[in-house]
């Protein structure tokens, strides 16, 4: 799965049912292979990846999240669950916990919440 790019395997886990309440804006931030920087808008049951390209942010995120292409290939293949990620310091959240709570059903269906 390393060659797989993680922003197209998102879109595919997307669950726009889980997303139906939350209206956030998501800095995600992937380290190493197929690694980048995506602003990630999730409302009303949809989600928006825009790729950064180095360019600068229009407006601050309400959550930022930083993870490696390793760990987060982990994490979608069920090795990993986020809550451990975050705990171990792989997964670094800024900004509202929450909201990154929040992730967990929409994207990773069946995995154990952070908390």
């Amino acid at each position: 799965m390393p060659s797989q790019n993680p922003i197209e395997e998102l879109k595919k886990r997307f669950n726009p049912e889980a997303a139906r309440n939350v209206s956030a804006t998501y800095l995600l931030s992937i380290k190493g292979q197929s690694g980048g920087s995506w602003i990630t808008r999730i409302e009303d049951g949809r989600c928006e990846f825009i790729a950064l390209n180095g360019n600068e942010l229009s407006s601050e995120p309400d959550c930022r999240i930083s993870v490696s292409a390793e760990d987060l290939e982990m994490i979608m293949a069920g090795r990993l669950t986020a809550m451990t990620a975050a705990l171990s310091g792989m997964l670094a959240i800024e900004g509202e916990l929450g909201l990154a709570m929040q992730l967990v059903p929409i994207f990773f269906e069946g995995q154990a919440p952070f908390i």
